[in-house]
């Protein structure tokens, strides 16, 4: 049995998990969530991804209300943070499912010490099948939602989200809808 000293596990069970061609296939939610207070908190669906049956997703709901759920976002705090440029990361890809009546703005959003930023919209076409997305999280590309200093938020990324808006918005815009994820990779 090997002994490990205690600040050293402190170490690794602070150090973010993001790295590069990391791929989440949503066998677990690791870590995805709206909010304590959602009435749809993000789920997973078994025999639902690209694949079908086997392939679980991530389905994040909105009920398009004023208050919790009413927007389209799940977050995570944990296995998508960390240094996005030091892993030579440029770009998440994605498999997504809108299977709602109305066409979906997808972007990312990024929180770090430089601010909130968002990826450019990615559309989903109401009721789509699946569709592969790429969206390129390159600190040039990404669009201020308060933030002042993309390369410092993508060095040291505290959260992901991903949202409905067709505007800049990091909170995201409210709908009735739900979005599918599947195969999401930092590439």
């Amino acid at each position: 049995m090997k002994i490990v000293p205690c600040f050293l596990l402190l170490t690794m069970s602070a150090h973010a998990a993001v790295s590069l061609n990391q791929l989440e296939t949503f066998a677990s939610l690791n870590g995805w969530e709206s909010g304590s207070q959602n009435p749809n908190p993000p789920s997973i669906l078994a025999d639902s991804g690209p694949l079908g049956p086997g392939d679980p997703t991530l389905r994040i709901t909105s009920n398009g209300g004023s208050g919790a759920g009413g927007k389209l976002i799940a977050f995570n705090q944990s296995a998508w943070s960390g240094d996005y440029l030091a892993e030579g990361i440029v770009a998440i890809s994605a498999s997504l499912r809108n299977s709602g009546s109305t066409t979906l703005s997808i972007r990312l959003g990024f929180d770090g010490p430089g601010g909130r930023f968002v990826t450019a919209v990615s559309p989903v076409a109401a009721f789509s099948g699946w569709s592969g997305v790429l969206f390129d999280v390159r600190p040039s590309a990404l669009i201020s939602a308060s933030g002042t200093n993309a390369a410092a938020t993508m060095a040291g990324v505290t959260e992901m989200r991903i949202l409905h808006s067709s505007a800049v918005s990091f909170t995201g815009a409210q709908i009735s809808s739900t979005l599918l994820v599947d195969n999401l990779r930092a590439v």
